[in-house]
């Protein structure tokens, strides 16, 4: 009897050691960070920490004049992807390149809905061959700023949804700092200069469709 007395308690005593060490915890909506070290993913935050601190010197570096580049691939931008390029899966997917250059407005499609973009007359490219168009949104094609950038790379994220949510925040940047501030300056007729992003086009190679990731009007 003194036995069962004995093995009761401690199972008693173990129970209470479970309770302390085992306690639940309350934690407040929006502070489980806190608690567990995993901080909230946040795409716009983290296109805006690469913006201000690696965006000017990353871009600026990495630009190659846009008529130089279509001189130099002569039909096949895969010919230049090591010297400019970059392909989003390493050595293949979508083959996106940074350039910059600048000419003359020939059509304005300024727009509060869908795809805006302007087409522009560039000196040193034949229109005849090549189209240059700038997007100015708010809606974009393709996922050319985020594919175009070395720094980041799909393997620093947990999955496609938060690989997907990068290049929205991009644009979404875009729209606010890039373009909006000459929006309505950007007319026919009008010269501008640009650095921006493109991906070569499976369908029209020849036209090129340039995300902005700098835009002013110079006349």
């Amino acid at each position: 009897m003194a036995n069962k007395k004995l093995i009761a308690s401690g199972v008693v005593a173990a129970l209470a050691l479970v309770y302390v060490f085992g306690s639940a915890t309350y934690v407040p909506e929006g502070k489980e960070a806190e608690l567990t070290g995993q901080v909230q993913f946040d795409s716009d935050q983290v296109v805006q920490d690469f913006w201000s601190k690696k965006a000017g010197d990353y871009f600026s570096s990495k630009a190659v004049g846009t008529a130089t580049l279509i001189k130099e691939a002569n039909g096949d931008f895969t010919s230049v992807a090591k010297k400019y390029g970059r392909y989003s899966m390493g050595e293949s997917g979508a083959l996106s390149f940074i350039v910059k250059g600048s000419g003359v407005i020939k059509k304005a499609r300024v727009r509060d809905k869908g795809s805006g973009y302007l087409e522009l007359e560039e000196p040193g490219v034949d229109s005849s061959s090549n189209t240059i168009r700038i997007q100015i949104g708010p809606v974009y094609k393709g996922m050319a700023v985020r594919d175009s950038i070395s720094l980041i790379n799909y393997a620093d994220f947990k999955n496609q949804e938060q690989w997907a949510a990068v290049s929205v925040a991009f644009f979404n940047l875009v729209s606010k700092e890039v373009v909006a501030p000459v929006k309505a300056s950007l007319k026919e007729g009008a010269r501008v200069e640009y650095t921006g992003c493109f991906t070569v086009s499976d369908i029209d190679p020849s036209r090129l469709e340039i995300v902005p990731v700098s835009l002013k009007v110079t006349e």
